[in-house]
């Protein structure tokens, strides 16, 4: 039929459904800037109390001014939490700024068919990057229990 809408399934921007015996689909680890001392990438398989354990010695131990926890889809839950547990532990003598954002990821898509090509889509992601300051420095961080021992 001529002059007859497209369909509604028709739209280029959405992304194809593969079926499961048609490819595998390996999704990549998303790309991230250089690593700083006082950042701390949360993700879901890391221990919740290591996480927190860090997140407080980097403030309190060592003396930075602020951290960041950075995350990204079902993490963004764990980095709230991370944040909160630091709120906490330092009885509320810190700020936590939070900034969302929407993250590009990379997914291979590898056919099972050995003559196709390989390819690759892309999707969508949440993200969330959490920074905590210090409001007032802790009383003895570990720095000046050590320069107070030497003199």
């Amino acid at each position: 039929m001529a002059g007859a809408p497209a369909a509604i399934n028709d739209n280029p921007l959405k992304r194809r459904r593969i079926p499961k015996d048609e490819a595998v689909i390996r999704k990549r680890a998303p790309l991230r800037p250089p690593t700083l001392v006082n950042d701390i990438y949360i993700t879901n398989s890391s221990s919740y109390k290591g996480q927190l354990h860090r997140a407080k010695k980097l403030l309190v131990e060592d003396g930075h001014d602020h951290i960041l926890l950075h995350a990204v889809g079902a993490a963004i839950e764990r980095a709230i939490a991370v944040a909160m547990g630091v709120s906490e532990a330092c009885s509320g003598q810190v700020r936590c700024q939070t900034e969302t954002s929407t993250v590009k990821l990379v997914d291979d898509v590898v056919p099972t068919d050995t003559e196709k090509d390989l390819d690759t889509q892309i999707r969508n992601n949440s993200a969330i990057t959490i920074r905590i300051e210090m409001l007032t420095r802790m009383p003895a961080t570990a720095r000046e229990l050590k320069k107070s021992r030497r003199r």
